[in-house]
């Protein structure tokens, strides 16, 4: 994971901010799921986190966010309340202020999938 953050950012497609912020990101998500870093689902959602980071930092978010069907599955889901207290988390303490309901969901759903690639014991964790 680390390799992919470096070349993204050498090539310019992140900044050196949202790289910083990923990393946290990583940090979270590894001491909550015990997640290997190296795992396909888990590189997706921090490239995926990576770049929305630059976005929302630079105002530029998607217009339209997860299927509201899907995320509606997320939300009633019983494991909703710790993906979405992991959720608030990396928010904070990556500085993300107002973060848009679009992007948000795309997080959600990310963390979502992680967990419950967990949760099942699948090679994610």
């Amino acid at each position: 994971m680390k390799e992919r953050l470096t070349l993204l950012q050498q090539t310019k497609v992140i900044s050196d901010e949202a790289c910083q912020a990923t990393e946290i990101a990583i940090g979270l998500i590894s001491q909550h799921l015990a997640i290997t870093p190296d795992n396909a689902q888990f590189q997706m959602a921090m490239t995926h986190f990576a770049r929305a980071y630059d976005r929302i930092k630079n105002g530029i978010t998607v217009a339209e966010g997860l299927d509201p069907d899907i995320l509606d599955e997320i939300l009633t889901d019983d494991t909703y309340e710790p993906i979405q207290a992991l959720n608030e988390a990396i928010i904070l303490q990556t500085g993300l202020i107002d973060v848009p309901a679009s992007e948000n969901s795309f997080f959600i759903s990310n963390l979502f999938a992680i967990y419950h690639a967990c949760l099942a014991k699948e090679e994610a964790c």
